[in-house]
């Protein structure tokens, strides 16, 4: 990796993206400081389903750049102890009774050269064994290449390998962002002031906030703290899985689920509509519910309980795409957000890096040049800029990821 010292760089925000960014960066020989109100991947990439895809991520733009994001965690995956929390073990998904949209987003995916085929049930049943009988009119499809990853040992493996290359980790108040001074560049936490080359948010629900503490437009999410917003979604841990329960990631139309560790399973819904002022009873008769699906779908949870549950906030633009680079009316504050974080964040994180490290002295000056113009192409649809005459589109979103 090339090197360019003598620059200090402030990430805010250590959940899967800013974990990775921080380990890049630092990889380089930059001066990294990763900053986090909490601990390291306690937030929404702790919840999150983790789900290693470029399933049904439109645009072809999009859908390439998931797919860069899939190959860049297995080139990644043997530096960074994968076994502990790379798991790619496909992905089966069950229609049913209306599988006309399967049908067709499999032929549109294998047009585009990805993973994906149709198969009948019985086959579904030998790739997932655990799975129980399904609807006579019921269409399966198998996407190979897809998986999940924990999110919690991947990224305590970031944090180590930026911090062993030199990064600083602050955390609590200490990592609370509070505000910036310009001329210098500073960022202002609860306890003190670091003075900074480049500062990139990778805060997750609250690039907003800090885009407003810099003095620039709020970056474009959907709401999440209101009543009735779409960005929260109910995550549930049950266990213990008998041998013979679920191995790969599945869809059903009624409960998505995968494996977790320590012998549980997590469990998502479709239609379990919370948000962040849903009374827990109700977040527990949905929980309640949702270890129902998954005993009508897999075998192996014949004495599993609810272990725990959470409403989760996913980071969702408001297209739907990714928001990465300089924001407009604060240029020295770069932004770093998606729905698909765990899928593109050792990608991005890529990208990101070579372009903060452009222009920069290195052993290679061409070939680095060479690498930041490339990134800046990959990611000039996805500029927040772009949305300055964005019209809020409706949409639905599916398990993070």
């Amino acid at each position: 990796m090339r090197q360019v010292r003598h620059r200090h760089c402030v990430v805010i925000g250590a959940g899967v993206l800013g974990a990775a960014v921080a380990a890049r960066l630092a990889g380089t020989g930059m001066h990294v400081t990763l900053l986090d109100q909490a601990q390291p991947g306690h937030g929404t990439s702790r919840w999150s389903f983790a789900w290693v895809n470029s399933n049904d991520k439109g645009p072809r733009l999009y859908h390439e750049l998931n797919q860069a994001g899939i190959r860049a965690w297995a080139e990644l995956a043997p530096d960074l102890d994968g076994p502990a929390w790379y798991r790619l073990v496909g992905n089966l998904e069950l229609a049913a009774p209306d599988t006309t949209e399967l049908a067709a987003r499999v032929n549109r995916l294998t047009e585009w050269g990805y993973p994906a085929r149709l198969i009948d049930t019985a086959e579904a049943s030998q790739i997932e064994p655990s799975l129980r009988p399904v609807a006579r009119d019921a269409m399966a499809a198998w996407f190979p290449g897809e998986g999940y990853l924990l999110t919690e040992p991947l990224i305590a493996r970031l944090v180590t390998y930026a911090t062993s290359r030199g990064a600083v980790l602050l955390t609590g108040e200490p990592g609370r962002v509070v505000g910036f001074d310009t001329s210098p560049i500073r960022v202002r936490t609860a306890v003190g002031t670091l003075e900074a080359d480049e500062v990139v948010c990778c805060a997750g629900r609250w690039a907003s906030e800090l885009a407003a503490l810099a003095g620039a437009a709020p970056v474009p999410l959907e709401g999440w703290a209101e009543p009735g917003a779409t960005a929260p979604e109910l995550v549930v841990r049950a266990g213990p899985v008998a041998a013979g329960g679920p191995l790969r990631v599945v869809h059903a139309p009624e409960i998505y689920l995968r494996p977790h560790s320590g012998g549980l399973l997590h469990l998502e819904a479709p239609d379990a509509a919370v948000d962040l002022h849903t009374p827990d009873r109700q977040l527990r008769r949905w929980a309640a519910e949702l270890l129902h699906r998954a005993r009508r779908t897999v075998r192996g949870l014949d004495h599993a309980t609810v272990v725990d549950y959470q409403v989760c906030v996913r980071p969702m633009p408001a297209d739907g795409q990714s928001i990465v680079g300089r924001l407009p009316g604060a240029e020295w504050l770069y932004v770093a957000v998606t729905h698909s974080g765990v899928t593109l964040a050792a990608h991005l994180s890529r990208l990101i890096t070579a372009e903060l490290t452009a222009g920069l002295p290195t052993a290679d000056a061409l070939a680095a040049e060479l690498t930041a113009g490339t990134a800046a192409a990959e990611l000039a649809p996805y500029r927040p800029g772009r949305f300055s005459a964005l019209q809020r589109p409706g949409r639905s979103a599916g398990p993070a990821g």
